[in-house]
């Protein structure tokens, strides 16, 4: 379970370290340790119902008053244990490190506040223990009203007044009308708010009466399977379904019965919105495999639920997308106007930006066309729903409103905690802000959002991110041609929801212009997205909450940020986005931030970093890729032990003094200079950790050159690679000169090498590239592509993306063939070349099966 949460605070992180503190490294006096224990015994007592009450969506305030209480109590005490461990021992938990005498413990203990501190949220802790107990909030059960489906009126309503709804829907009629009498699944896949629903429900009145049985349900978050049933029954056999409630048929006698009534029969079933796989298999249990063209239309928000659904050949899925400009724009004005096209002239500028904030979603257009009917069309009533949309639209009393706000959440309330977290987190980005994918699961991983019991916290970041966009709440808008993602965003209706829910959990606060009644009193996470008057409210809101933010992100135009002195629960600190002011002074104490795990800097006016870095005990990921006036590094920051990941400028000279020092290192890039070639390429194969390496020149050997060492160099380089190649090394990114020695020998050792680039060309295809069976992406740049090479590339059997670029133009009358048995799983070819006439390259009947 993760550390930290968005409705549990630090209670799970809080929990482990009180139990570290009890443990021998630490040795508490008798006084401290029984504080200590009372912490720990009071929090873990608190820990399962704050778990409950943050799974819950509908809370009374007596809930919702104790869990916020708990929640800030949680992060509150954590903070004093970090700084109290933090004074102990440098943020070092190495078992036995604290050998002083008890003199120094009392000392800390006392001297540092500590000791005043612990006993006044020992006394908040008892306060709320006691009101737990008062309130009898265990077994509290407050009569919670049923509230009506906001999803019903889509199964019911027709598709009348829509727009873009012919194609799709011949589509899937397409799909479901061939002839063919095997069972058939088309599963319709998307966001809430894409028209899902709408869309299998045109299906399901257009082509239902050529069925003999038909019936549509929708399945709700937590399936009642038998309620579920009983409907379909309802819908398929009346007088079934009247013994069925007359005898109380459970749901193996409503399977038995139902799958009996549908075997000779061709039936058309509508299965709305499904949210888990076991849910679907329950399902389908009730359906027998008859061959009589039965035909199942199942919408889901999840893609991995759509794959289970079609797991049989034949199978389909159709992919909801967003309107596009000129849909979204009839849709808006053919319910506001009744008319495509006949907007007033002052009115077209702002419908425009209400469509952009739309973002193609047709129950955004839908419910904001809805409010706009009943306004006069005046361009001061439209520009206030237009910046009201989201999280300020609860002064309009519209039932449309909060059923478009319900479909969305259902989304939301559906995720695991842990997934919650890592959604929220988005509202610290700007609307429209390009999202770097990498930096925001680093972010994730020093919040303390991810937790693994096994692997790389990376990888299990990526399997979060992944699990986000499968279920459709993440839009991924900049996809590299070998598959892999660069930036995400979530829609602007999504954004405005997760701002809304994050003001609700004090989870984060944004500066953005937007008025606040009241600042919280515990700033926990600060975006500044704000500048010009706003400076100065996000300078005092800063200061005044320094203590307590645990994330500071600038991407506003701000004049200058307040010293960096006092943050002591700081763990994110992202300037990457304040380059034309920020500079040497700003950073000067950057050494006083000791919980910091994320660094990220982008100024030309910073020209070095201060020794004070070799502080940051914490530290797991430090980017300095756009500070492009550093040239060298502190040699502090060897001390650095946590360090993961170290991203520089091309411009840096990297101390080779690094390499054998830091063994937490796993990603190393972009090195493009070092002051001690021969020490770097000897050190390096210490690092075994080590996942990405790029280096970009081979200016890396040019410090060899004295006295004839360049050519030992370049071996013990190639040497220290081949070490690390059989520990983790999965990403390289090396020059040519170094690839064509890595890979001479036709038994290379880089057994985990999935992506390889060699960024400068080399003569042809190395004979040891053939060896390298886990590559999945290849880029490469050759002067001769002969048969030998193609088939030393062909025998790569995992390579998915192949980038080839041909120097020179082909050899007249030899020009290579991919045959029928070559590049099986290729789905990506990006092949340039010279030659003026053809491709250079030949390709046999059923090559390259898969490419796409």
């Amino acid at each position: 379970m993760a550390g930290v949460g968005a409705g549990t605070g630090a209670m799970n992180s809080l929990l482990g370290k009180l139990a570290a503190l009890l443990g021998d490294q630490y040795r508490l006096l008798k006084r401290i340790r029984k504080e200590v224990e009372f912490l720990q015994r009071e929090i873990r007592r608190m820990q399962a119902l704050l778990k409950t009450l943050a799974d819950m969506h509908k809370l009374e305030e007596l809930e919702k008053d104790w869990k916020c209480n708990v929640r800030e109590l949680t992060y509150d005490i954590e903070d004093c244990i970090d700084r109290f461990m933090d004074r102990l021992g440098k943020g070092d938990a190495r078992p036995g490190f604290v050998r002083k005498t008890v003199r120094r413990l009392k000392n800390l203990w006392e001297r540092h506040g500590i000791a005043t501190k612990i006993k006044d949220l020992k006394a908040r802790v008892i306060e709320e223990s006691q009101r737990r107990d008062r309130y009898k909030l265990d077994n509290y059960n407050p009569a919670r009203p049923v509230e009506i489906d906001p999803r019903l009126p889509a199964l019911y309503e027709e598709a009348k007044g829509l727009v873009a709804i012919d194609g799709p829907t011949k589509q899937v009629i397409t799909w479901l009308m061939e002839e063919k009498l095997e069972p058939k699944v088309v599963a319709i896949v998307g966001g809430g708010g894409l028209g899902k629903t709408t869309l299998a429900m045109e299906v399901y009145r257009k082509i239902g009466e050529d069925f003999q049985c038909r019936a549509s349900v929708s399945v709700s978050r937590r399936l009642d399977l038998e309620k579920l049933l009983k409907d379909i029954l309802s819908q398929i056999d009346e007088d079934e379904f009247s013994k069925c409630q007359l005898e109380g048929w459970e749901k193996e006698k409503l399977i038995r019965q139902m799958s009996t009534i549908l075997k000779g029969k061709r039936y058309f079933i509508v299965i709305d919105d499904i949210w888990k796989e076991q849910d679907w298999k329950f399902i389908k249990a009730a359906f027998p495999h008859n061959h009589n063209g039965s035909r199942i239309v199942a919408t889901t928000r999840i893609t991995k639920i759509a794959n289970s659904c079609c797991s049989n050949p034949g199978d389909q899925i159709y992919q909801m997308a967003p309107l596009n400009d000129v849909d979204s724009r009839k849709l808006l004005f053919k319910r506001i106007f009744h008319s495509d096209n006949s907007c007033p002239p002052h009115l077209e500028k702002v419908s425009a930006r209400i469509l952009k904030k739309c973002g193609g979603l047709p129950l955004a257009i839908i419910t904001i066309a809805s409010l706009l009917a009943n306004k006069p069309q005046d361009i001061d009533k439209w520009e206030r729903v237009q910046d009201c949309i989201g999280i300020d639209f609860s002064h309009e009393n519209d039932d449309s409103i909060k059923g478009m706000r319900d479909i969305l959440l259902l989304s939301f309330w559906d995720l695991p905690h842990h997934l919650k977290t890592c959604l929220l987190y988005f509202c610290i980005y700007p609307e429209d802000h390009r999202i770097p994918c990498e930096e925001l699961r680093w972010k994730w991983i020093a919040e303390g959002f991810i937790a693994t019991q096994w692997g790389y916290l990376d990888q299990e970041a990526e399997n979060y991110f992944n699990e986000l966009v499968n279920r459709s709440l993440i839009q991924l808008i900049d996809v590299d041609y070998n598959g892999s993602v660069q930036y995400c965003q979530v829609h602007d209706m999504v954004l405005d929801i997760i701002k809304s829910l994050s003001d609700e959990e004090n989870f984060a606060t944004v500066l953005s212009g937007r008025r606040y009644n009241s600042l919280p009193s515990r700033i926990r996470r600060l975006s500044v997205q704000s500048s010009g008057r706003e400076h100065k409210e996000a300078i005092h809101t800063i200061i005044k909450s320094k203590i307590h933010v645990r994330s500071l992100n600038v991407f506003g135009e701000m004049e200058k940020i307040p010293p960096l002195v006092d943050f002591h629960s700081l763990r994110v600190l992202d300037l990457g986005h304040a380059n034309w002011w920020l500079g040497n002074k700003d950073i000067k104490n950057i050494g006083s931030l000791p919980q910091l795990r994320y660094l990220r800097l982008h100024s030309a006016r910073i020209t070095e970093l201060p020794e004070e870095i070799g502080k940051l005990q914490h530290l797991e990921t430090l980017d300095l890729r756009e500070c492009n006036s550093i040239r060298t590094l502190p040699l502090t920051i060897v001390q650095l032990q946590k360090l993961a990941r170290l991203f520089i400028s091309r411009r840096l000279v990297l101390p080779a003094d690094i390499f054998g020092s830091m063994q937490a290192l796993e990603e190393v890039s972009d090195i493009g200079d070092v002051d001690n070639a021969l020490k770097f390429a000897k050190d390096l194969r210490c690092l075994r950790r080590l996942r990405k390496l790029s280096i970009f020149h081979d200016t890396t050997l040019g410090k060899a050159t004295d006295g004839g060492h360049e050519k030992s160099c370049l071996e013990l380089l190639v040497s220290s690679l081949s070490e690390l190649g059989k520990y983790k090394l999965q990403y390289l990114h090396i020059t040519g000169d170094i690839g064509v020695h890595l890979f001479r020998d036709p038994c290379c050792t880089l057994s985990h090498l999935q992506d390889l680039e060699l960024t400068t060309v080399i003569t042809e295809v190395p004979k040891g590239m053939a060896s390298l069976t886990s590559i999945v992406t290849l880029d490469i740049k050759v002067r001769i592509f002969d048969e030998e090479g193609l088939y030393r590339l062909m025998g790569m059997p995992s390579l998915v993306h192949l980038q080839l670029k041909l120097s020179t133009p082909s050899r007249v009358g030899r020009k290579p063939t991919v045959g029928s048995n070559g590049f099986k799983l290729l789905k990506v070819f990006h092949y340039k070349t010279q030659d003026i006439e053809g491709t250079g390259i030949a390709f046999a009947p059923g090559a390259m099966p898969l490419l796409r």
